[in-house]
């Protein structure tokens, strides 16, 4: 079908067109278009800093869409750089004075908590030693580390279960920004080794999304431990994957397609923050 296109997260669906950099989980950029209407749904659309280059240009030409890379998306991922980048009278602004103490590094901040994290994926046994990451030789072949291990970004349980740590960006309505939480997520044996041997150097770090299931319980979100679906979209080197929450009946999922409000939003953060100052 000559306007679908296939996406790795959202399969066959309506083509669409933005600047290069809306593509991907970007916030806060502005989204510049022409009013949709029931013959074209998804009208280009071009940043802020798109525009400023158009009009500074005098319009569409070859010199601002070589500046604004015109790429191809799905309607899906349309809809969400729409909800992350789009900018409303929503602000943080109320938040801004806000003093609480982080719970990992013990320090005190000022500003709105935009990140929680969890340290280990749901299905660590209690009391179990760390254990070492996995070693692979030049051939790939695995010369060291023990069945079951956990660091910072990697989980190993009885040479069995395997998971990676990254982020779900949970998108504020109007305004600019996300919600961000460090979850785990599993995956299979080769896509686990796969990772591990890119952060060692010995392939390439190239990699179409892989399939994961969440597996971190979020107590504020009932029955996350459920069984949701998830793609983990490998970033460059030392940065952690990016997950895409597929579409399901759950609220996480719901905030994860739709985005939460500054009110939400507050009452998580108030729900986490262990200490606060005036």
């Amino acid at each position: 079908m000559a306007d679908t296109v296939t996406c790795n997260t959202h399969g066959d669906s309506a083509k669409a067109y933005v600047c290069t950099h809306l593509v991907g989980e970007q916030y806060g950029l502005g989204f510049n278009r022409e009013e949709p209407d029931t013959h074209n749904p998804f009208p280009d659309a071009w940043c802020d800093a798109c525009e400023a280059y158009r009009v500074e240009h005098n319009g569409w030409n070859e010199e601002s869409e070589k500046y604004a890379g015109i790429s191809l998306i799905c309607s899906e991922c349309y809809l969400r750089a729409h909800l992350c980048n789009q900018k409303t009278a929503q602000t943080l602004d109320e938040l801004a004075s806000l003093r609480w103490k982080c719970g990992s590094c013990e320090e005190w901040h000022i500003g709105p908590m935009l990140d929680i994290g969890w340290d280990r994926p749901r299905y660590w046994p209690k009391d179990r030693d760390a254990g070492q990451r996995w070693i692979f030789d030049i051939e790939g072949n695995r010369i060291a580390g023990t069945p079951t291990f956990l660091d910072s970004d990697y989980c190993a349980i009885d040479d069995e279960f395997f998971f990676v740590r990254g982020l779900l960006h949970l998108p504020i309505i109007g305004a600019g920004n996300a919600f961000r939480l460090g979850i785990w997520g599993s995956l299979s044996i080769k896509n686990f080794e796969a990772l591990i041997k890119a952060d060692a150097g010995l392939v390439e770090n190239d990699f179409d999304p892989m399939f994961s299931w969440l597996s971190s319980q979020i107590d504020v979100y009932p029955d996350s431990e459920s069984s949701l679906k998830m793609h983990a979209h490998i970033q460059a080197k030392g940065l952690r994957p990016n997950f895409a929450l597929q579409p399901a009946d759950h609220l996480l999922a719901r905030d994860y397609q739709e985005g939460i409000t500054v009110e939400r939003l507050k009452k998580i953060m108030f729900h986490y923050l262990p200490a606060q100052g005036a």
